[in-house]
């Protein structure tokens, strides 16, 4: 038999609201946490800049009563009890109110607590709670002039003493935290924005284009040479990186020794996938290819082959790629080490090269 009840519905329906910190837990005060908060309000040191004076049960409930309607709305606007997340003991209370387009935040510690670092953790998480949350101009508290100790604690959470205030019964300062105009974010700002600026510039300046070429001599004739290189799967007997890999897999597309034949590798994490396309062939002499990094970087180089005959049974061999590096990312360029780093593989590729064509 299905039982409805509208109690049990209100409680599952009903949202609460709490906000974390490292070490606490902050949950809006519902009705039944008027022992606590009596245990807040029982304490001459705690209510000093509150009331001025401990209450009493009554006056404790009334003051209770009052929050209890506040907290009725469903937002995160409201009081909250803190607590200690490993324990579950009551360590304080808390605030969150509008006001205007700002946001108030406002708290209470228990004697015990005190000069622990506990009102800066709990007023720093409030205002980085208001700032993500509700996104106002300002986060602001108010706070008796004569209370140095929560002076200090909005100091150290970054908000800025903006205004003297004299109300009828108390004198007190407006503190605030813009996340425009705090001193430390612009600086931050400014800083960042500067380092931007020089980082722009200096990918403006630099040059965007690469280029790596080796060359070596081979004492075989011409032809001989360029018959060798022209099928784009001899290049895996003498090239340095697929020995980098001996489990690298290896696929190809189209009929070698023609434009369009690609050769593709799926290796280890030092040869990465990719894949090489004959681009041109000039006959005895040159052949371009393009080779497209996939894994794991993408980039596109163009690469090639060179024979020139420097006698009947000589032929200078040239390997070579050349390349581009997009601002702003050119500005690494300098660091990438490519002439050294690459034109190390191209010159042993070159002398494995000479080694099996020469015997």
């Amino acid at each position: 038999m299905l039982v409805t009840c509208k109690l049990c519905k209100l409680v599952f329906i009903m949202k609460i609201f709490s906000i974390k910190t490292n070490r606490f837990l902050l949950t809006k005060m519902t009705a039944s946490d008027g022992d606590k908060y009596f245990r807040l309000s029982d304490n001459e040191n705690v209510m000093k800049f509150v009331t001025g004076h401990a209450l009493n049960r009554q006056e404790s409930d009334e003051m209770f009563d009052r929050i209890l309607k506040e907290n009725e709305t469903e937002t995160y606007f409201g009081r909250y009890l803190i607590e200690e997340k490993r324990t579950g003991k009551l360590v304080g209370a808390a605030k969150l109110e509008e006001y205007g387009a700002e946001v108030e935040i406002g708290y209470r510690i228990l004697e015990e607590y005190w000069g622990k670092g506990v009102a800066t953790e709990i007023a720093k998480a409030l205002l980085v709670f208001s700032i993500r949350k509700f996104q106002p101009p300002a986060v602001i508290a108010f706070v008796n002039v004569e209370n140095a100790a929560s002076i200090r604690v909005l100091e150290k959470a970054g908000m800025s003493n903006l205004e003297r205030i004299e109300d009828l019964d108390e004198i007190k300062y407006k503190f605030s935290f813009s996340p425009q105009t705090n001193p430390l974010m612009k600086k931050a700002l400014y800083i960042l924005l500067g380092i931007i600026a020089i980082f722009i510039l200096a990918a403006t300046l630099m040059p965007k284009n690469y280029a790596v070429e080796r060359e070596i001599i081979i004492n075989k004739p011409k032809a001989e040479v360029f018959a060798y290189l022209k099928p784009l799967k001899n290049q895996d007997n003498w090239s340095v990186w697929m020995a980098k890999d001996p489990d690298v897999k290896k696929t190809f597309k189209g009929m070698d020794e023609t434009v369009g034949f690609t050769s593709r590798w799926e290796g280890n994490e030092e040869v990465g996938v990719g894949e090489q396309e004959i681009k041109k062939i000039t006959e005895g002499e040159r052949i371009d290819t393009e080779l497209r990094f996939i894994k794991p970087f993408e980039s596109t180089n163009d690469a090639y082959m060179i024979t020139e005959a420097i006698g009947p049974e000589q032929t200078r061999v040239k390997w070579g790629f050349t390349g581009a590096m997009p601002i702003p990312m050119n500005v690494f360029l300098p660091f990438m080490g490519m002439e050294d780093s690459v034109g190390k593989d191209f010159s042993d590729g070159l002398k494995n090269l000479k080694k099996i064509l020469e015997g």
